[in-house]
């Protein structure tokens, strides 16, 4: 999935050269072209790409982060159940021409999220940067959830089962030698009286 940061000025640039080149075209090219809005374009893109892979039992999540320094400007943590990837990114430009210095400079920064899947241990993330490129490896996260079958047992294996006061059934609750379940008369004897 790709992420695009919206450039409010874009459509102006554009204007802008499509008028420079009717100015052009019209007068001729022996007129010098008004300079454009921007002379050197900057990152249109703030929010890095990402790519989340799956190797084994861990995923890995490849942010590009060319020309940052990410001991001081890159901050990755664990907030609310999601893997936020935040920092600051910088560009500067010089360019002499004709004894002339321009210079431009652009600074912003950006804000990645991941959820994270309940089996992550924190403590097992890690993270490394090389080349340009931000590695976070959230170790067993692709593993599949472990489940625990528990067997039931039957009727004839409840028996078995220690019985407790409060159960139906168990000797605890069971009628009094020699009445009935419905304690309407005794199973030998005598009737007696109620």
């Amino acid at each position: 999935m790709s992420t695009y940061l919206w450039d409010p000025f874009a459509a102006f640039e554009r204007m802008d050269r499509e008028f420079n080149e009717i100015v052009r075209r019209s007068w001729g090219s022996r007129e010098r072209s008004v300079r454009p809005l921007r002379a050197t374009p900057r990152p249109q893109n703030v929010v890095p790409s990402a790519d989340v892979l799956v190797a084994g039992d861990d995923v890995l999540i490849n942010l590009e982060l060319p020309g940052v320094d990410v001991e001081k400007d890159v901050t990755v943590e664990i907030d609310r159940g999601a893997l936020v990837v935040r920092g600051e990114r910088a560009s500067a430009h010089e360019e002499t021409v004709n004894g002339r210095v321009h210079r431009e400079r652009w600074h912003g920064s950006f804000r990645r999220e991941f959820a994270l899947p309940e089996n992550v241990d924190a403590t097992a993330i890690s993270a490394r940067y090389d080349r340009g490129v931000l590695t976070v490896r959230l170790a067993g996260a692709a593993a599949a959830p472990r489940s625990t079958r528990i067997p039931v047992n039957g009727t004839a294996a409840a028996a078995a089962l220690p019985a407790t006061a409060d159960e139906p059934g168990t000797a605890a609750a069971a009628p009094q030698a020699g009445a009935s379940q419905h304690g309407a008369e005794p199973t030998g004897g005598e009737p007696t009286a109620s």
